[in-house]
C-alpha cells in the first residue's frame, strides 16, 4: 500500500495548493451523497453523527468511553477519499494553530484569502444546503476569529503529548480543539455547521495528527482496549480499523513537535 502523506497547510507547495483547491472546488460542485455538502452534514445537521465529550446529538446516546478521537479520524479519512476521487494526488492538509505563525497570523492565508488570482478561494468558504433542517439552512460559511495570541501555545502542546493516561489526554485534546472552533467563531463555532467550513478539515488533521503524536509515544491501542469493536457511525469502520494510520494508508510530515519513539 502507498503511503500518503499529510502536510503542513504552511508548508505546500503552490502546486500542491492549487490542487487541494481544485479538489474542494470539484467536491463542492457534486450535489449527490460524494459531494462536499452531503459529507460535511454527517458531522452536525443533518445527520448528528459526531462524538464529543462521550455523547453525540443523535439519539442522545451516549458511552462509558469516549469516541471522539477514532469517530473524527475515521471522517477525515472518509472525506479524503472522496477528495481524492477528485483529484487523486491531494492529501489533507494540517492547520498548525499552536505555530509562532499562527499566533502571529491567525488562520492561514491558504483559507483567508477571499480570492486567488482573481477568482474566490474554495478554502474560504462553503455553502451549506440543509433545506429539511429546522429551521432550514442556505447560507454560506463565515468566520469571525479572534486575536491569535488566543491559540494554543507550544508548551500547551507539549504538555498534551506528555500525559500518560488516554482519558487525560482525550479530555485536553478535545478541551483545546473545542477553544480553537471558539476561536474561529461563525459556522466554526457551531458543531451543527462546523464541518461545512473547509478550515475544519486541516483544523481536525492537526487534532488526529496529535493524536498519532501520542500514540507514537504512549502506545497505539492505550486507552481503547474497550472499545475496538464500536462501530463508527455512519461509516463501515470499526474503532481497531482506524488505530493505527498507516493501515489506513497515510502519514504526517515530519513538523516541529518531536518525539521519542
Amino acid at each position: 500500500m502507498s503511503v500518503n502523506l499529510r502536510e503542513n497547510i504552511e508548508e505546500l507547495s503552490d502546486n500542491s495548493l492549487t490542487g487541494l483547491r481544485e479538489a474542494f472546488r470539484r467536491m463542492m460542485e457534486i450535489q449527490d451523497n460524494r459531494g462536499y455538502n452531503y459529507i460535511a452534514g454527517f458531522h452536525g445537521i443533518p445527520g448528528w453523527y459526531c462524538w464529543h465529550h462521550g455523547s453525540r446529538t443523535r439519539g442522545n446516546l451516549s458511552r462509558p468511553f469516549n469516541l471522539f478521537c477514532p469517530w473524527h479520524r475515521a471522517y477525515l479519512y472518509w472525506f479524503e477519499q472522496f477528495l481524492k476521487d477528485r483529484l487523486e494526488r491531494v492529501n489533507l492538509p494540517w492547520w498548525n494553530w499552536s505555530s509562532e505563525a499562527s499566533r502571529t497570523n491567525g488562520i492561514p492565508k491558504a483559507f483567508s484569502n477571499e480570492f486567488v488570482n482573481g477568482t474566490p478561494n474554495p478554502l474560504y468558504k462553503a455553502h451549506i444546503l440543509v433545506p429539511n433542517s429546522n429551521p432550514p439552512f442556505d447560507e454560506d460559511t463565515r468566520r469571525d476569529p479572534q486575536d491569535p495570541s488566543d491559540l494554543p501555545t507550544p508548551q500547551m502542546i507539549t504538555e498534551l503529548l506528555e500525559l500518560n493516561d488516554f482519558d487525560d489526554f482525550d479530555i485536553i485534546l478535545e478541551n483545546i480543539h473545542d477553544q480553537i472552533h471558539g476561536w474561529v467563531g461563525g459556522s466554526m463555532g457551531l458543531v451543527s455547521t462546523a464541518a461545512y467550513d473547509p478550515l475544519f478539515w486541516s483544523h481536525h488533521s492537526m487534532v488526529d495528527r496529535l493524536w498519532y503524536l501520542w500514540q507514537l509515544r504512549h502506545g497505539f491501542a492505550n486507552g481503547m482496549q474497550d472499545m475496538l469493536d464500536e462501530v463508527l457511525e455512519p461509516f463501515p469502520l470499526k474503532v481497531r480499523d482506524v488505530i493505527d494510520i498507516r493501515n489506513l494508508g497515510y502519514e504526517y510530515a515530519v513538523a516541529q513537535i518531536s518525539v521519542n519513539v
